[in-house]
């Protein structure tokens, strides 16, 4: 069996690479054939030196930009380093060139050169700048802008020096952009530091997702790129960045979306809709979708994001979600708008917002599942437990949201609501086999549960921040630096269910059988009350030795509900009380958590050289948490109160290069305490659920976790082939840790309770590395993360003690290759493994290995193509080893003015070999299974791109 799998992998693995050779040969061809369009392959450089003419001191961050003489075509741009100077390689060699230099407040500087062919290599020398002494303003160049420049402490890159194609977006300009970065993960650094926060005329563009404004935005609606310091969120050890879009005054409004539908093989459909709508003052998004291939989206931006002009078909990011358990129909509508109230310059901060957002969403999904679990126990004896589980489950959400932003000159206010109604439905039905090592250690189950759930959810929050100012004409600080929040919440639910249980067993006395109905009705209140103020020696002092901050959280939870439990007569229809079950229960919980946090900065700083930054912090904080139960049975008449010091402590160093690298390292201690719940210290017993019986334990005690923890990180600060990774680890030990405590019968039926013990550890080692290698419009990415977590603690099964170690290791590595925003291929590798062993009774190990691969390219102005394989290897301890492979291939068409139309056909899972599987370990028992998942099927969707903009006349 496991060398027919075998030789079926291989078999799929050889047809694979085929497939993969002659894709990314065909991909790399159309390179090629660009490529050979390029100068002679002579290349030379140049290099020269920048000074001011009149106090001779060097040129920092000056716009250096290279054209050729006859055509006028942008060479190649930089800025000068800090010491004035810059180095061109790969110029043209025996043409004409001109060098221009720019720089606020000076005059350009303009030279003609040559490379010779024999040299290969030219300096210039020193360029002295002369001031202008008429005006400050910036110089424009005629005919040539310049590509790169300074303005203040603001870098900016000017769209209009980068000629791309009609039809491309923000994205494959930054692309372009020197020193900028798009990583696979969406992240965007520049010179090697990350972006904080993506900007459209100084404000979030339809939310925090940078792909709406990356994806939808032409470049031909761009001034400008503004690359500056985020003062309005202050770091002490890492300053934050921002990115701003700028566009052009005629193309300050418009609207963009994507109207789509797909239908295929199998039944199956995929439709869509987005429309966006943008303007100085306000912003509207409207969403549709509908579809049975697993696709679901939690809110309205998710599905703006994935209904991008570029996003669909090129970056292949919104297929099927082959992993999801079992097959899913969804059905989404939404709405988002942003007001701004503000009167404000443009790239200014957002200063007087209101966000509304509405979400319906409708489904169902059908789950089928076929587990075994084995069950380990003393002297060698297992018990084996079959389980066939079908469920359906129906859903209507609808959610609303508002939040308003208000910045004043010292200080911020922003008050938020939500509300959320909520109605399901489920039928689930499972049955369910024990055999143990006797022939009379058999049992069989059948349960049916199936009810109906409707809630309805209220949230809000109103927080006021102050910032702390210096009064210049006193020369003291004033106003108070803290923080106010109060937040509240309530969820009301209504539930109905009925369980029919039929235990059978060899010995017939031990039959049960239930029909059982549940009502249940529970409002639950959440208050929570922050406050810190910051820094109070500040107001008498203008710069403390120490910062010390006064902090206090303080929340209050109530939860009432009432059980209305009753039970089928054998004859009849008449449902009797159930005096076990029934009851209405009061718990209050108050958690008050004060403390005081004493840190000091020290930094050491050269003007563009270096900063070196220390960041001592100590936070002395208690928690007293008082736990109150009333309720009408009296086993949950209850009071907990517990009072626990949960201090932290913080070193940081940080050593920032300017314009070479940046080093960080933290060095945290860390407690927490987890408090036991009513379910764990006295849960009401359920006995229709026969395999599976928690009785609690009224004597449970919180656990105390201490951690201490390292972190080191390392980036490159440099235009070209960026550099960035980090590295950590943690140890820890839980006084008092929670585990479990079980005793199974021969029949396969348990009965739990949690219980502490002492000696529990754990520790975790981790990191990831990534590089980039930028050559003109081809880029490489390398990049690889790691996991590892270890845990052992003591569990209890049948009355005796077992040590229990667990560990896991997640591994990933990948090869990315970009060639403009034409071609993209991938190449990488994961893979997850589990080890749980209990000493002396049991061992577990689970490993997944996933081998995958991404091309996506596109012709210009035509032809796309793009195509994902994955080959995955399940291999388990007590399971046989599984092998299957995904395969999805797109290939479209994009026609009409402006590419606004496309048709595309998709096969998706073309080896028909998807499979999902089940595999996982508590502390007492092992599980394998399968669970039907969405297979094979074909599509073709036609789209359509509606985009305008500039929708209003500008008067120049």
């Amino acid at each position: 069996m496991l060398t027919d799998m075998t030789t079926e992998y291989e078999t799929c693995l050889g047809w694979y690479l085929k497939i993969f050779t002659f894709t990314l040969a065909i991909a790399l061809g159309t390179v090629k054939v660009s490529a050979q369009k390029k100068d002679s392959v002579n290349v030379g450089t140049a290099k020269g030196l920048l000074r001011d003419s009149t106090h001779n001191y060097v040129m920092q961050a000056t716009t250096v930009s290279i054209y050729k003489v006859e055509t006028g075509e942008l060479v190649s741009y930089q800025l000068s380093d800090n010491f004035g100077r810059f180095l061109f390689r790969q110029l043209p060699v025996d043409i004409p060139l001109r060098i221009i230099a720019t720089n606020i407040g000076y005059g350009p500087v303009k030279r003609e050169f040559r490379i010779s062919q024999s040299t290969k290599t030219f300096d210039l020398k020193a360029l002295n700048m002369d001031r202008l002494t008429v005006s400050l303003k910036e110089v424009v160049v005629s005919g040539a802008p310049p590509p790169v420049q300074m303005r203040g402490d603001t870098l900016e890159f000017n769209a209009g020096a980068f000629k791309l194609d009609t039809n491309a977006v923000v994205e494959d300009m930054l692309r372009r952009l020197p020193g900028v970065t798009i990583w696979n993960d969406g992240v965007i650094t520049v010179n090697g530091k990350k972006i904080n926060r993506l900007l459209v005329e100084g404000k979030e563009f339809f939310g925090a997702d940078n792909k709406i404004a990356l994806q939808n935005l032409p470049k031909n609606a761009v001034k400008k790129i503004q690359v500056y310091q985020d003062k309005s969120e202050p770091d002490p050890i890492e300053t934050k960045t921002n990115m701003n879009i700028v566009l052009k005054k005629d193309k300050k409004d418009g609207y963009f979306g994507k109207v789509s539908g797909g239908i295929g093989t199998t039944g199956r459909y995929d439709d869509n809709g987005m429309l966006s709508y943008y303007s100085p003052k306000n912003q509207v998004s409207m969403v549709g979708a509908l579809n049975n291939v697993n696709k679901t989206a939690d809110n309205t931006n998710t599905l703006v994001s994935l209904n991008s002009f570029k996003g669909e078909g090129i970056s292949n990011d919104y297929h099927t979600d082959f992993t999801k358990p079992g097959a899913t129909v969804f059905k989404a509508a939404g709405f988002s708008g942003i007001h701004d109230f503000s009167h404000r310059d443009d790239n200014k901060p957002d200063t007087n917002r209101l966000k509304v957002n509405y979400f319906l969403a409708v489904g169902n999904n059908t789950v089928d599942q076929n587990i075994h679990t084995q069950i380990p126990l003393e002297d060698n004896g297992y018990l084996n437990q079959t389980t066939v589980n079908s469920s359906k489950f129906n859903y209507n959400g609808q959610a609303f949201s508002a939040r308003y932003d208000k910045v004043f000159d010292h200080g911020l206010l922003n008050a938020s609501y939500d509300f959320q109604h909520n109605t399901s439905s489920m039928l689930n039905v499972r049955s369910s086999t024990s055999i143990g090592n006797l022939a009379t250690d058999q049992s069989y189950s059948y349960d049916e549960q199936g009810g109906n759930k409707a809630t309805i959810f209220h949230a809000g929050s109103i927080k006021f921040t102050s910032h702390r100012y210096t009064d210049f004409g006193t020369n003291r600080n004033r106003s108070v630096e803290m923080e106010l929040s109060y937040l509240f919440s309530v969820n009301n639910t209504n539930e109905e269910n009925r369980r029919i249980t039929d235990f059978n067993a060899a010995d017939y006395s031990q039959d049960k059988h239930f029909n059982r109905r549940y009502l249940t009705a529970s409002n639950n209140i959440d208050h929570l009350i922050i406050s810190s103020f910051n820094n109070i020696l500040g107001v008498l002092q203008k710069d403390p030795y120490l910062r010390t901050d006064i902090k206090n959280t303080l929340s209050y939870s109530e939860r009432n509900q009432t059980d209305a439990v009753s039970d089928l007569l054998t004859a009849g229809s008449q449902y009797l009380p159930n005096a076990n079950l029934s009851n209405h229960l009061n718990n209050r919980i108050i958690n008050y958590r004060p403390g005081i946090n004493l840190s000091k900065v020290i930094i050491n700083a050269l003007a563009n050289r270096f900063r070196k930054t220390w960041n001592l912090s100590i936070f002395t904080e208690g928690q007293l948490f008082r736990q109150q139960n009333t309720a009408a049975l009296q086993i949950q008449n209850l009071e907990r109160n517990y009072f626990y010091f949960i201090p932290s402590a913080m070193i940081g160093y940080s050593n920032n290069q300017l314009g070479k690298f940046r080093k960080t390292y933290f060095l945290k201690y860390n407690t927490t305490v987890t408090y036991p719940t009513l379910q764990q210290l006295a849960p009401l017993v359920d006995d229709a659920n026969v395999y599976f019986l928690n009785y609690g334990n009224i004597k449970l005690r919180p656990a105390y976790m201490h951690d201490l923890s390292f972190k080191y990180e390392y980036s490159t600060v440099e235009a070209k082939n960026p550099l960035q990774g980090d590295f950590n680890v943690t140890v820890g030990q839980t006084n008092d840790f929670i585990t479990d405590s079980s005793y199974y019968d021969a029949l396969g039926r348990s009965v739990y309770y949690p219980i502490n013990v002492s000696g529990e550890k754990h520790a975790s080692l981790g990191g990831y590395l990534q590089k980039a290698f930028k050559y003109k419009d081809h880029q490489f990415q390398v990049s690889g993360k790691s996991r590892f977590n270890y845990a052992q603690y003591p569990s209890n099964l049948n009355g005796i003690n077992y040590d229990t170690k667990t560990n896991s290791w997640l591994l990933t590595a990948d090869l990315i290759y970009t060639y403009k925003g034409l071609l993209t291929a991938q190449v990488g590798e994961s893979f997850l493994g589990n080890n749980t062993s209990r000493i002396g009774i049991a061992q577990y190990k689970y490993v997944n290995w996933k081998t995958y691969s991404n091309i996506s390219f596109a012709l210009p102005k035509s032809v796309f193509f793009s195509t994902r394989m994955d080959f995955n290897k399940n291999i388990s301890s007590n399971s046989n080893n599984i092998y299957y492979t995904i395969w999805n291939i797109d290939v479209g068409y994009r026609f009409l003015k402006g590419a606004n139309g496309e048709i595309k056909l998709s096969g998706l899972d073309l080896f028909h070999q998807n499979r999902n599987v089940i595999n996982y370990m508590n502390n007492n028992s092992i599980t394998t299974g399968t669970v039907n998942v969405l297979q094979q099927y074909f599509m073709v969707t036609l789209a359509y791109y509606p985009r305008k903009f500039g929708l209003s006349k500008v008067e120049h």
